[in-house]
């Protein structure tokens, strides 16, 4: 319960009976439209939680689709507020990019025009860069809100960033490699799915959804351990 077990969140389905028909649900759900993502979401929220609480099995069955929608719209407005700085650093890249390139176009001479299309360029690169280092954090921290959200079921503990902080600063290290692999393996099983015809990428991304939720929950359960969190 005190230490991370990487290799079980890529293990642990196949250890359900029915892993393969849940998985597969899993895979063609975000098909449905407007509320395919939030039952994902609210799906792995569930998965999260019962690794927390050590709960078997970890596989719930895809009966309870109104549970899953609320806590799947809870967890995205959870993800949508610790997004926010990426998401307005984005627009006011692109909208300072537009602006100075209209200056360009509308400029006297070539000279000046050459000028506000450096500028933009320089300002593109500055926003990129802030932007990186805001998704990084993104992508440390929300592993630990949306773990708070699944252990207590309150979409406001997930919102509490001094909490959520203090957190990831107990084990900043696990929430790093959280992080990454659950980025990585979901890549990679997406580029690995499309050698099957039509549904491959689906299916290759719904495991490595699986897989994240069982890094985030036991991300949390490791965090906490020993703790009054």
């Amino acid at each position: 319960m005190n230490t991370m077990e990487y290799g079980t969140a890529f293990t642990y389905p196949q250890q359900d009976a029915d892993w393969l028909k849940k998985w597969l649900i899993m895979a063609f759900v975000p098909l449905i439209p407007v509320v395919g993502g939030f039952l994902v979401l609210g799906y792995m929220v569930e998965i999260m939680r019962r690794v927390i609480k050590g709960e078997t099995p970890v596989l719930p069955e895809w009966t309870d689709f109104g549970e899953y929608l609320k806590k799947g719209f809870m967890g995205f407005v959870v993800a949508l507020v610790y997004a926010l700085p990426v998401i307005l650093l984005t627009i006011c890249m692109y909208a300072a990019q537009f602006g100075l390139v209209l200056a360009a176009d509308s400029a006297d001479s070539g000279s000046t025009e050459q000028m506000l299309l450096t500028v933009s360029s320089v300002v593109s690169v500055c926003f990129g860069c802030l932007i990186f280092l805001f998704a990084l954090a993104l992508a440390v921290l929300l592993p630990a809100a949306l773990g708070r959200f699944a252990a207590t079921g309150e979409m406001g503990a997930g919102l509490r960033l001094g909490e959520v902080f203090n957190l990831v600063r107990a084990k900043p290290g696990v929430f790093i490699i959280v992080a990454l692999l659950a980025s990585l393996a979901t890549s990679v099983l997406m580029s690995v799915g499309t050698i099957i015809p039509c549904c491959g990428t689906l299916v290759g991304l719904a495991y490595g959804q699986l897989a994240a939720a069982h890094l985030y929950g036991q991300a949390y359960r490791v965090a906490t351990s020993g703790t009054t969190a």
